[in-house]
């Protein structure tokens, strides 16, 4: 049984292993790096927990999976939420937690939010598939958007209008 649930700053910890272990294990997929935030302290995962919607999925215990959602500040962004750091172990993939996940994120994006909008590699099909699944769709391609190790890295560029069923 897999609980999904909005994280509260007493579990940033928890936050802080998966984070570190999504870019340790798919470290492309990411636009920041391991060796980044595993110096960071504490408090700054402590910070992005409050700071924004954080969602956990939980097999008892343990973390499994998590996901993020930002709002933009600003009258004309108001209407529009990020989806980020979407991550499921891999031990626990093919489950249904990635979208339960993002469907969660979707509930979680709250009255005003008209659009969800998310950057994924274009080399991870398997991440855009899903979101396609949960009613993204492709609207761009930035070229050359992330570069690590020499290689660069294209990001499909997708949103979902809320309200609309995929």
């Amino acid at each position: 049984m897999i609980e999904i649930r909005r994280l509260d700053a007493g579990e940033a910890a928890a936050y802080r292993e998966i984070r570190l272990q999504a870019l340790a294990l798919d470290p492309d997929a990411f636009g920041s790096t391991l060796a980044t935030e595993q110096d960071w302290p504490m408090a700054r995962f402590e910070e992005r927990v409050a700071s924004t919607t954080v969602l956990g999925a939980f097999a008892g215990p343990r973390m499994v999976g998590m996901a993020g959602l930002y709002r933009p500040q600003g009258a004309k962004a108001a209407h529009k939420a990020v989806l980020w750091g979407v991550f499921v172990h891999p031990d626990a993939r093919g489950q249904g937690i990635g979208q339960a996940l993002i469907q969660a994120a979707i509930a979680a994006a709250g009255p005003g939010v008209e659009q969800l909008t998310l950057d994924a590699i274009t080399d991870n099909q398997a991440a855009i598939r899903l979101y396609q699944r949960c009613g993204f769709t492709i609207y761009g391609v930035e070229q050359r958007a992330l570069k690590a190790g020499g290689r660069y890295f294209d990001t499909a560029l997708m949103a979902r209008r809320l309200g609309e069923q995929p």
